[in-house]
Formats: C-alpha cells, structure tokens, sequence
C-alpha cells in the first residue's frame, strides 16, 4: 500500500505524484495498453509469417521458420490493441488483391467445438487451398469469374475507380484441380477499419470448366441492397494490420485471421 506524504493542504509534493504516476502506468499496464515497442514487435512476427509462407511455400511445406502459433495469436492481439485508440480508417486499396489464408483462431464457440483441433490458434496446411481476391467495383476483374487462377494482380485494381469504396470478393477453395467458389459485394466502411462483405453467388468447377453455378441466399437481389443495410446486418472483418505481404482482421465472430500475398 502507498502513502502519500503529508504537504500544503490540498496540494501535493513531487513524491506524492511521482507514486501517482507510477501507480496510472501500472494500471494502463494491466488494462492491455500497448507501448511501441510491443507493437513493432508484433509487427515483425507477423512479418516472419509472411516470409515464412512466401510464394508457394505453404503448398511446398516449407513454413518451417515460422514464429509459434501462440506468438502469432499475441501478435495480433498487441496489434489490434494498439490500433483502437488510433481511429484509423481502412482504405479498399489497401486489400485489393489476391490472399491466401494461413492462419486461424476460429470464435470462441468453434474454439470449443473443435478443441485441440484449433486450440488457440493454429497454420492451415497447404492443401485445400484458400484465397480471397478483393477487386474494385468499375475494374476489369470485378465480375465473378474473371480472375482465373494463378492470374497476377492486375493494374486494373489500381486503375478502378475506388471512390465508392465498393468492389467484390472472390473466395476461393481449391482441392488439385476442383474448385469452390463463393463472391459477393465488399464495402469499406468510412471512418473505420471495418470491410463489409456478402456472398451472394457460388460455383463450383473442375479445372477452367464451371459445373454448377448457382445464388445464395436472395442472390442478385442482396447485391443491390448490399450498402443500404446496416452494419449489424452484414458479416464483416476489422482490418487491424495491412501490408504488401500480409493483412490481418478479426471477424464480426470474434476470430483472428491472418492472409498472405498470394
């Protein structure tokens, strides 16, 4: 227990709010502020994953110099921490592009269904092979089936105009040579971290020949209401960390999610 020392009525002396000082950072402390060591820190970790699964390695099983799943989830949660008192606001080209999912946290309810299958947080294997590709509304890939697999990012991301904030999403699951795929509308919310995301159309091929292609949902009809429902309607992902190798959110679920480049 502290005392402070005995002064001017009223007032305090140097030591008295030297203790005080001490006594607020220990409580910032143990309320999860995040200094910026932690959080450079946090950035570098997640920044070994992205080397670590650099093009093809996750398929190749080369991921070996990877930081532990436990030093992964306490990266981004350091992360996300130290970006809510930031008020920083996701912008569509910071996602545009193609990323392969690698690493998961699941909600707290499928953390329970699952138990050690997902622990904590865990890498997921090379095979199937998941990506999302994010395309502005207006570019040259912005329809469903436009970006065949394997294709590099294209300047029309760029070129889009993005004004909007609006594009599509492409979600793909891959097992050799069939693929599932689900797509919808995307929309980054302005004055958060916050991208909104439907899927409203799904496919399922085999090689470059589509088998089935069909709506989920009200299909045609969700996309043109998409931006008109609020927030809470919508599934969505907060954006926490973004770079050229690798993005990371946590989902409308309460799960943590790290992609790569792909």
């Amino acid at each position: 227990m502290c005392y402070l020392r005995r002064g001017r009525p009223g007032r305090l002396d140097n030591s008295s709010v030297g203790v005080l000082l001490l006594a607020v950072r220990s409580i910032a402390v143990g309320l999860g502020a995040v200094s910026t060591v932690d959080i450079e820190a946090a950035i570098t970790t997640l920044q070994q994953v992205a080397i670590a699964y650099g093009a093809g390695d996750v398929a190749q099983g080369k991921g070996r110099d990877r930081p532990t799943p436990e030093d992964v989830v306490a990266a981004m949660m350091a992360l996300e921490r130290g970006r809510r008192g930031e008020r920083r606001e996701l912008a569509l080209e910071q996602v545009l592009g193609s990323w392969r999912l690698i690493f998961v946290t699941g909600t707290k309810k499928t953390r329970k269904k699952a138990g050690k299958a997902i622990g904590a947080g865990r890498y997921l294997p090379g095979v199937p092979n998941i990506t999302i590709r994010y395309n502005a509304s207006g570019s040259a890939e912005s329809s469903d089936d436009a970006v065949p697999d394997g294709a590099a990012d294209g300047a029309a991301d760029g070129a889009a105009d993005i004004a909007t904030n609006t594009g599509r999403a492409i979600n793909r699951v891959k097992l050799g040579a069939i693929a599932l795929t689900v797509t919808g509308p995307i929309e980054a919310i302005a004055g958060r971290q916050t991208l909104a995301f439907d899927f409203t159309q799904w496919s399922v091929a085999v090689g470059s020949w589509v088998i089935y292609r069909g709506e989920i949902g009200d299909g045609a009809a969700s996309d043109a209401t998409f931006t008109e429902r609020p927030l809470k309607d919508r599934p969505f992902f907060n954006y926490f960390w973004t770079s050229e190798a690798a993005i990371a959110a946590r989902g409308k679920g309460g799960g943590l999610a790290l992609w790569v480049k792909a």
